[in-house]
């Protein structure tokens, strides 16, 4: 009991601190996952013997298992004793501080929070020509998460993670039913560690920009931006800070690339409406070159190739020569993958025509083939089944009204396994009497080939105002087409 008494008399002696304001707090978002890791710095003033802190998050998203103190500096006068939850509540913890001095130290709280998103968007502006493109990203972080995060860095990071847990329903769960003292939970101290490693990087200086409002007013800050790998992920790290506010949206400049390269085409497929065109541009997720074809000296921020493109939205816009702007239209785009291409959809396009015509239809080579199927242990029916050959001769006419060259993809359909006979020469099995649609597109003046089991495209390079023919078959070689023919039940025991 005086043990008690004096341990009592102890801890009333001890105050209990609410901890200071942030100085600073750094934000890595995860587009994936509805996950953010959070780590604020704060100066903590601390006395000789016990302190009390608290930290409280309520009508927040925060995980309270996931809550990390560290003691930046120095630590060997000052010790974290433990962290106690109190009784009934879900919304703060105590850490319990035994300090050899008085003073003020910096310390670092980190832990996982939802409700913090971010997504992608583009605007591509082509010059008059349409051989080069500007190309503008931009990330709008949306905080839904109840907290203000001021004087923050953010950092976005591209990749899957696995999430055992939704942050969410953790930071949701309900208050344990009587106090206890946390020591860590290891599956979240292993996820900390993994993503702690993932996402340690060093700033260096690239041009950029960032939009926010004030009144009302939309202010541009130039900022750098920090593109780097980090095993399968990719980290966004905008220079400077900004104000994360709770239910208003803030938009950041990702990129801003000026003479992408740009190729404009025109695409026909019968996946759509075989009989249009439609408009695309083309260009790479590539380091721009310069005149002698080596990689220009730009920063991450004026440069494609440092990292994949996220999903998103691209609007596009034509430029004329008086810098008015066009606006063409708009489509979405999947991940895009380093040295990969991106294709946008531009619409469709009446200036190049097709007409397609039949030409010639016959069917050759007809046999009639026996085949027996068994009935039971006395009978087996024997039958014929009718193997032919039909053939179709096509006549395409494309004529070009643009007033300069023309790159087209025209992509046809079979309604069978296709063996192609394209510019790569005739191939080994064209003889092969096998079932399949036997395309012929040898004399085509351009690039053939095979897209998938039933799909073939061929390329061609319009002059402006040419009117070109090609003319190509396709033989589609039938096996065992019924009816069954001259059936007969004969007796064959077994």
């Amino acid at each position: 009991m005086l043990m008690l008494g004096l341990a009592g008399r102890a801890s009333a002696a001890v105050d209990l601190v609410t901890i200071p304001r942030r100085d600073g707090v750094q934000l890595t978002i995860y587009n994936s996952e509805d996950i953010t890791m959070v780590r604020e710095q704060r100066m903590l003033t601390v006395k000789k013997g016990v302190n009390r802190i608290q930290f409280s998050w309520a009508n927040t998203l925060i995980d309270p298992t996931s809550i990390d103190f560290r003691i930046l500096d120095r630590q060997d006068e000052v010790d974290l004793i433990d962290t106690t939850f109190p009784a009934g509540r879900n919304d703060a913890l105590q850490w319990n501080i035994e300090s050899r001095m008085a003073g003020k130290i910096p310390v670092e709280i980190r832990y996982f929070t939802s409700g913090i998103t971010w997504k992608a968007d583009y605007v591509g502006i082509a010059n008059q020509d349409e051989t080069e493109l500007k190309v503008i990203g931009y990330v709008r972080v949306l905080n839904n998460s109840g907290e203000l995060y001021d004087n923050a860095q953010v950092r976005l990071v591209v990749g899957k993670i696995n999430l055992v847990e939704e942050i969410a329903n953790l930071a949701q769960r309900p208050a344990p039913e009587m106090s206890y003292i946390m020591r860590g939970d290891e599956l979240r101290k292993s996820m900390r560690q993994k993503l702690d490693e993932k996402v340690q990087v060093y700033h260096r200086r690239a041009n950029g920009g960032a939009l926010a409002t004030t009144g009302g007013v939309l202010i541009e800050h130039r900022k750098d931006v920090k593109k780097e790998g980090l095993s399968e992920y990719f980290l966004f790290t905008i220079e400077g800070r900004e104000d994360i506010e709770d239910k208003l949206p803030k938009r950041l400049v990702s990129m801003k690339v000026a003479g992408v390269p740009l190729e404009c085409f025109y695409k026909l497929t019968d996946r759509e409406d075989g009989d249009l065109f439609t408009k695309y541009y083309r260009f790479k997720n590539k380091k721009l070159l310069d005149d002698d074809g080596k990689e220009r000296d730009l920063s991450a921020m004026e440069n494609l190739g440092e990292s994949p493109l996220p999903d998103g939205r691209v609007r596009l816009f034509s430029e004329y020569r008086n810098k008015d702007l066009a606006y063409i239209g708009a489509t979405d785009t999947k991940y895009v993958p380093i040295g990969d291409r991106v294709e946008v959809n531009v619409g469709r396009d009446s200036d190049i025509t097709i007409i397609r015509r039949l030409k010639d239809q016959r069917i050759t080579n007809v046999v009639a083939r026996q085949y027996k199927r068994r009935l039971d242990d006395h009978y087996v029916l024997y039958f014929d089944l009718i193997d032919y050959d039909e053939t179709f001769v096509y006549e395409e006419e494309i004529t070009s009204g643009k007033p300069v060259l023309a790159k087209t993809e025209l992509e046809r359909r079979f309604d069978a396994n296709v063996v192609l006979w394209g510019s790569d020469g005739r191939p080994r099995d064209w003889d092969s009497n096998e079932p399949g649609a036997y395309v012929d597109l040898h004399q085509v003046e351009g690039r053939v080939e095979r897209i998938d089991e039933n799909h073939v495209k061929y390329f061609l390079d319009l002059q402006p105002g040419e009117r070109r023919l090609v003319r190509y078959s396709v033989t589609y070689k039938r096996r065992k087409v019924g009816p069954e023919l001259n059936g007969q039940k004969k007796l064959e025991p077994l």
